[in-house]
Formats: structure tokens, C-alpha cells, sequence
């Protein structure tokens, strides 16, 4: 697709993550590069960490480049149970391949957006614009029996990870990160049983953060109805609040405006 090294200074960088930064550009409408940040791999692409034996990391195959591996598993094997003649559409974007950039190496995967061709914005940025809705909340419920159903693994959950696009002419919920075995013996991905109960818990973490953002000073007052059904877990998200951000002008702010994270 790209045959020779990507200059993103000629990309805009449209999302970033804790690991990864998420860049687009008009000229490839369909398209966003993921790439890691330096912080997050050294020179060779080991995982940079601050744990207990995370020394271990340099031992492990693809290094920093794991996150990318997992999503592409999960990738192919969806692939691999459904053809286009099956007309079945995935929660998840499209993988197309990687490229070289002047960021390392980069994760080339489907642009979800609006019918008017923008960026689809998160649960995140709706649920801190005030414009999260009942209807969004069942759109989770619904999201997550697909992913029950077509036996799709989550390794993490974010509101940041989701994002909601008309593009089909009605609104729908699409995971666009977030997902892949993470567990080394990879019990999710041979289990039903165990990914479904694994879910479950995702979709309530899901809520939790979301209801911590509706408890942030700075997020906008939006649909009570929304604030009733979440606050079913006030004393989880006030400490999900504590945890990630302690004032208004916190890095929170700050991922959750960044359009996609990773």
C-alpha cells in the first residue's frame, strides 16, 4: 500500500493513547496510521516499563509491538470465521497492514467516521460534551452481546475506545482499539464460557469510567436520565475520578479531547 517510509510530519496526528498516537491524512480518507511512542519502546522496539521485572519485557517476542500482534490476531480470526459473501459487519475497523514511518513501524487500519466524512467521536467526548444519551447506553448492551456472539476478545476497555458513526445511516457502536488475547494461555480465546463471563466485566468497567466522567467538575451536565442509570456505582466512580484525574485541567482532559485514543 505505502512503499516507501511515511513522513508523518505530513500526517495530522488525530488521537493519542498512554503507547500509541493515531495519524490521518486527506490525501487517504479511509485510512489512520497507529505508531508507538518513543516513550513507549526503546531503539530496538523493547516495551519500555516501570514494573516489577519489567526487565523481562526484552525477552518477549514482538516487544513493544505486542498491542499491535493481539489486534491483528483478532483481526484474522474474525476474518477467518466470516467472508465478504457472509455480509456480516464487524464491531472492530479493518486492517489493511503496516507501513514504515519516521515513528516506527505503523499499524495502517480503517478510518471510522461520520457520514460527513469527520472522525466519529468517542463515548468519551460525547460523555464529557453532555451529549451521552440512553440510547448510547443501549448501544453498549447491544455492542457487547456482538462481541458475545462472534466470540471477539477484549484485552482493555475505555470509553475512548468507542466510537459512535452514522455512516450507515443509523447510529452504531464500533470498538476501535481495545481488543485481543492478552492472557498467556490464551483461556479467552479457546473459551466462550470464560470470554463471556470476561465481558460482562469489561461492560460494567465500561460504565464505571463513564459514569467517572460524568462525575468530572469540568464535563458538561447532559441527559439525567444517563446520570441515573450510571450512578448506580457512584462510590466505583468517584474512585475511578480520584484515580485519573484530580482537577480539571488533568491529563484526562486531555485524552479524552484527543479524539480516539489507543
Amino acid at each position: 500500500m505505502f512503499d516507501d517510509k511515511i513522513e508523518l510530519s505530513g500526517w495530522r496526528q488525530c488521537a493519542a493513547g498512554h503507547q500509541r498516537s493515531v495519524f490521518e491524512n486527506r490525501l487517504h480518507p479511509n485510512l489512520l496510521i497507529k505508531v508507538l511512542k518513543p516513550e513507549s519502546r526503546g531503539a530496538s522496539g523493547t516495551r519500555r516499563s516501570r514494573r516489577t521485572f519489567a526487565f523481562l519485557h526484552r525477552f518477549k517476542r514482538f516487544g513493544a509491538y505486542r498491542t499491535f500482534r493481539r489486534e491483528v490476531d483478532e483481526f484474522l480470526e474474525q476474518a477467518r470465521k466470516f467472508s465478504l459473501a457472509d455480509g456480516i459487519e464487524l464491531p472492530i475497523p479493518r486492517i489493511f497492514g503496516f507501513a514504515h514511518t519516521d515513528h516506527g513501524l505503523g499499524l495502517v487500519v480503517e478510518k471510522i467516521t461520520r457520514r460527513d466524512g469527520e472522525l466519529a467521536p468517542t463515548l468519551a467526548q460525547l460523555a464529557f460534551s453532555g451529549q451521552l444519551t440512553a440510547r448510547h447506553l443501549m448501544m453498549i448492551d447491544e455492542i457487547f452481546e456482538r462481541f458475545r456472539r462472534l466470540h471477539i476478545v477484549m484485552m482493555d476497555v475505555n470509553p475512548g475506545n468507542f466510537v459512535v458513526t452514522d455512516r450507515r445511516g443509523c447510529d452504531e457502536l464500533i470498538c476501535v482499539d481495545g481488543t485481543g488475547e492478552k492472557s498467556f494461555l490464551r483461556i479467552f480465546a479457546f473459551s466462550r464460557r470464560a470470554n463471556d463471563v470476561k465481558l460482562q466485566r469489561m461492560r460494567s468497567k465500561l460504565l464505571i469510567k463513564l459514569a467517572g466522567i460524568l462525575e468530572h467538575p469540568a464535563a458538561l451536565r447532559g441527559d439525567k436520565t444517563v446520570r441515573a442509570a450510571l450512578g448506580r456505582h457512584p462510590s466505583q466512580a468517584s474512585r475511578y475520578l480520584r484515580l485519573t484525574s484530580a482537577s480539571p485541567n488533568s491529563a484526562l482532559l486531555a485524552v479524552i479531547l484527543s479524539s480516539v485514543p489507543v
